[in-house]
């Protein structure tokens, strides 16, 4: 299977980097493309014809959506590599819709795992898909903001650009 790369380069968060292949979108990373490539194992591989046009519609939905013209994302999530755990919570993140909230706490009992608020953080924290699939919807049981892959100011970023208003590390 090859794979498809494309960045992003200047964007209100920063750079934004991505790779797909035949099966959908495999990963976002806020990081440049040279970046992004040297961390991962295996990128010779001839392109993907399919990644070619998953990443083709991301770069457009990826603006629209950070330009505020654009709330969903259309492109084919590849979930193959998650296990079932992470994969259930991820499934359950991307059904957040634009400009609302949702509490790790919350997902956890909609699992079946009421104690499982940790677990839902830590499936959350190696979310491959930022943005694409929205952990920055998620939110601590006071309504506090926790942790984010692409930093503190780019889930406030986001949250706002939602219509959130945050004062403190809070969403109010």
């Amino acid at each position: 299977m090859g794979l498809t790369f494309g960045q992003l380069a200047e964007t209100p968060v920063g750079p934004l980097s991505f790779v797909a292949g035949d099966n959908g979108l495999q990963s976002v990373a806020f990081s440049t493309l040279n970046e992004f490539k040297m961390s991962l194992a295996d990128t010779d591989q001839a392109p993907s014809l399919e990644g070619m046009d998953t990443i083709g519609t991301l770069l457009m939905e990826m603006n629209a959506y950070l330009y505020g013209l654009q709330r969903d994302f259309s492109v084919l999530i590849d979930w193959g590599e998650m296990d079932t755990f992470h994969r259930e919570v991820l499934s359950m993140t991307v059904e957040i819709p634009y400009g609302q909230v949702s509490t790790y706490g919350a997902i956890a009992r909609a699992l079946g795992k009421p104690g499982a608020a940790r677990a839902v953080g830590s499936a959350l924290g190696r979310n491959p898909l930022p943005i694409v699939i929205p952990c920055h919807r998620v939110i601590g049981a006071e309504y506090d903001l926790h942790g984010y892959i692409g930093g503190e100011r780019v889930k406030t970023f986001l949250l706002t650009l939602e219509g959130h208003k945050i004062i403190d590390n809070h969403v109010v």
